[in-house]
């Protein structure tokens, strides 16, 4: 008996860590409608799956459990504009966000900065928001396209705030993996 409770046991422990390196499989939006011009490639964990889209910005989507919280992976693309290079500049990181709180009951913005991806300008912006019985941590980059501006954001929801440390590792390996190729 207590060798069952012992396999049980690591069981439990198996289900509530977080993905590992060897978990993580590529996904790439090659042939997705709205990612013509672009391909973004990103590794996810293997089991978040697909959702269907909500958002009409949106390329691609994925959800799944990640310990106690439910992980979250989505690919944007914003409208094409003509006036990248003002919505790109590096000292806009500081106000970019500045209205979310305002927006958005209960937002706190962590971090907001700049720093080039693949040679593009790009920005990092961490948030987090207490939405009540649940809370969310989202870690996003933002990268400057020739004609528009493409999102990458992990995180993850959970009714145990102090969980939420546990998804930073996933998404710190998710958001290094991304690469993003323009035609």
């Amino acid at each position: 008996m207590p060798r069952v409770r012992l396999a049980l046991f690591a069981l439990a422990c198996a289900a509530l860590a977080p993905a590992r390196a060897d978990d993580f499989e590529a996904f790439s939006t090659r042939g997705l409608p709205r990612s013509a011009g672009i391909d973004v490639r990103v590794s996810r964990p293997a089991h978040w799956k697909k959702v269907p889209l909500e958002d009409d910005m949106a390329l691609a989507e994925f959800r799944g459990a990640e310990g106690r919280l439910t992980g979250i992976l989505q690919i944007g693309r914003g409208r094409q504009r003509r006036d990248m290079e003002s919505l790109c500049r590096p000292e806009r990181a500081r106000t970019m966000l500045q209205n979310l709180s305002a927006q958005v009951r209960d937002a706190r913005v962590v971090e907001a900065f700049a720093r080039p991806r693949e040679g593009r300008p790009a920005f990092e912006i961490s948030y987090e928001r207490n939405e009540p019985p649940d809370f969310l941590r989202v870690r996003s980059v933002i990268v400057c396209l020739k004609d528009s501006q493409l999102l990458v954001s992990c995180g993850a929801s959970g009714a145990v705030k102090s969980a939420l440390a546990e998804i930073e590792p996933v998404c710190r390996r998710v958001l290094e993996s991304l690469s993003v190729s323009e035609q």
